[in-house]
């Protein structure tokens, strides 16, 4: 049971490390039209990965005998999605806090 405690701490640190390091980036060093296309696209990943979560949970639910026959491949993409998502959304957040302070100026 301890090791399931440490691994789900070490992957939480690890999504809140990567979050942080895309929210580090310099968002001010961009112009307003890269701004809205970063924003855009990590907008759109961000859901295209949501949807393909709900549909890979749906399909556990409702056909589990077509359960891909390699669980690693399901656990890795679900790791990596726990680390993009939030990491677009933090490219989301900066990029909207730096399109409303452009506006302002």
């Amino acid at each position: 049971m301890t090791n399931t405690i440490y691994e789900t701490d070490d992957q939480q640190s690890s999504i809140t490390l990567f979050r942080s390091l895309i929210a580090s980036l310099p968002f001010d060093q961009l112009n307003e039209a890269q701004l809205y296309d970063l924003n855009a696209i990590a907008a759109e990943s961000a859901e295209g990965l949501c949807h393909g979560l709900g549909y890979l949970g749906e399909s556990l639910e409702s056909e589990p005998d077509n359960v891909p026959n390699n669980l690693e491949q399901v656990s890795g993409y679900l790791k990596a999605s726990a680390h993009v998502i939030p990491a677009l959304m933090a490219i989301v957040e900066q990029s909207n806090a730096r399109l409303m302070k452009v506006k302002a100026d």
